[in-house]
């Protein structure tokens, strides 16, 4: 099990992240609301919003990482944190000191893993099709 003054280093480090992630997403509204609309041509206006959209896509994965940041945190004050979500054994601390969100043991995930590629597997098989002739 991870020593507590390990885990409230992690905490604080999340907690920094979570900050810094709110802050780029303030800054990405304020830029946003501060962009009058008027473009010089329909070439730079295509530019502008392919660049929203990108801007867009990258706060989307960051509101994702944030979900999953406040959640560690919860797990932490619960006294959850480093508690495999599936089999309930404890999570190694080497694991969780490269990556702090783990909510799986090593075993478990290998095995989410593997299920995985099996499933991707048989949806692969299920389109290919042998009457070709």
């Amino acid at each position: 099990m991870v020593r507590q003054q390990k885990i409230e280093s992690i905490r604080n480090k999340l907690v920094r992240k979570m900050e810094e992630l709110w802050s780029n997403a303030g800054h990405t509204l304020s830029k946003m609301k501060n962009d009058d609309g008027r473009f010089a041509d329909p070439f730079d206006q295509a530019a502008i919003e392919s660049n929203k959209y990108v801007e867009l896509a990258c706060r989307d994965r960051e509101r994702e990482l944030m979900l999953d940041i406040k959640e560690t945190i919860l797990r932490i004050d619960r006294g959850l944190y480093g508690i495999c979500d599936h089999c309930g054994r404890v999570i190694h601390e080497k694991r969780l000191l490269i990556e702090p969100m783990s909510k799986l043991c090593m075993e478990c995930q290998k095995e989410k893993e593997r299920n995985h590629k099996r499933k991707n597997r048989q949806w692969a098989m299920k389109d290919i099709s042998y009457n070709h002739v």
